[in-house]
């Protein structure tokens, strides 16, 4: 901006100048125009302003942060679409297992989840905990307080558990904020420091919301019980060594949510890259509602959602 007021003023001296240039210049004794020296060096100091004018908006940012910009950029479209940032696409530990062993090939059951009663089983975080819902729309919805996001959806998630015994950890730490870029890196950091410091948890849920171009407010809703809430998807990352294990887990969880509550169940979503779901086979990346649904739809999925992670849970425990 700051470049294109210099470049507009160096083009109004231009015609300045070349106004009084015109009106300086001498005729010669057969008619003709002539340029005095004090004319040319009005010109020169013309040019070399426009020049200067550009070559300011040229440098008014460093070429290495212009690059950073541009990641930003590009990390947010990225986001956005439910695509990965570089971070998701790193490698996953070499001992990580690449196939799972299924006693039925047609409905595989996921692996037995250990349970310890009395320590957190569940952590909850949020790779981009700043996405929102309706009415909360400020910055493209992502906003910093808690109430109208992902982390309320997550607390409404963590209560509903842990009224049925099941203990969870809930992590709010904001890690795409004030930059997208390395959002997935950051949570990786944070996810891998909670399942240090609380072994016995293995399910995992990086709980984000979907991003859909917004028409005014109607995202995709269903009737459960009589009540209006917002559909979830799981995405399934399909870079991961254990992405057959990641599936089962996720078929599991849609098949019990649509006989719970029909029409009620998800859909999973494979993409190309890791979504760093390799720490755990019973991750997921749970997309509630999107920013086409309003917060009170999307904490109602997140209640159901609770009634069925338990009875999966329960079924599938030792």
């Amino acid at each position: 901006m700051r470049g294109k007021r210099l470049l507009a003023l160096g083009m109004a001296v231009f015609m300045m100048t070349a106004l009084l240039t015109m009106q300086g210049m001498k005729q010669s004794s057969n008619g003709e125009l002539q340029l005095t020296a004090a004319d040319v060096g009005k010109m020169c100091l013309s040019g070399s302003l426009m020049v200067g004018s550009r070559g300011s908006q040229r440098q008014q940012v460093p070429d290495s942060q212009q690059g950073e910009s541009q990641q930003e950029v590009d990390a947010s479209k990225e986001a956005e679409n439910g695509a990965a940032d570089a971070a998701a696409a790193q490698e996953a530990p070499a001992e990580a297992p690449a196939v799972v062993d299924t006693q039925d090939a047609d409905n595989p059951s996921p692996q037995t989840i250990n349970v310890d009663n009395g320590k957190p089983l569940v952590i909850i975080y949020h790779t981009h905990a700043t996405e929102s819902y309706q009415p909360a729309s400020d910055g493209n919805f992502h906003v910093i307080q808690e109430e109208g996001t992902v982390r309320e959806v997550g607390n409404v998630l963590t209560a509903e558990l842990q009224k049925k015994g099941i203990q969870v950890i809930h992590d709010k730490t904001i890690h795409d904020n004030p930059s997208y870029n390395q959002s997935y890196s950051r949570s990786l950091e944070t996810i891998n420091n909670l399942l240090a410091k609380y072994p016995g948890a293995s399910v995992v849920i990086d709980l984000h919301r979907d991003a859909a171009g917004y028409s005014g407010g109607s995202g995709k809703t269903t009737i459960v019980n009589g009540e209006t809430v917002a559909k979830y998807n799981l995405v399934v990352g399909k870079g991961n060594p254990n992405a057959e294990k990641l599936r089962i887990f996720g078929n599991t969880v849609n098949k019990k949510a649509e006989e719970m509550f029909p029409g009620y169940g998800g859909r999973i979503i494979d993409k190309e890259y890791k979504f760093n779901q390799y720490v755990s086979d019973y991750h997921m990346l749970l997309e509630i509602g999107n920013n086409e649904n309003n917060i009170r739809e999307a904490d109602a999925c997140a209640k159901y959602f609770a009634d069925v992670l338990a009875e999966v849970i329960q079924e599938n425990s030792n």
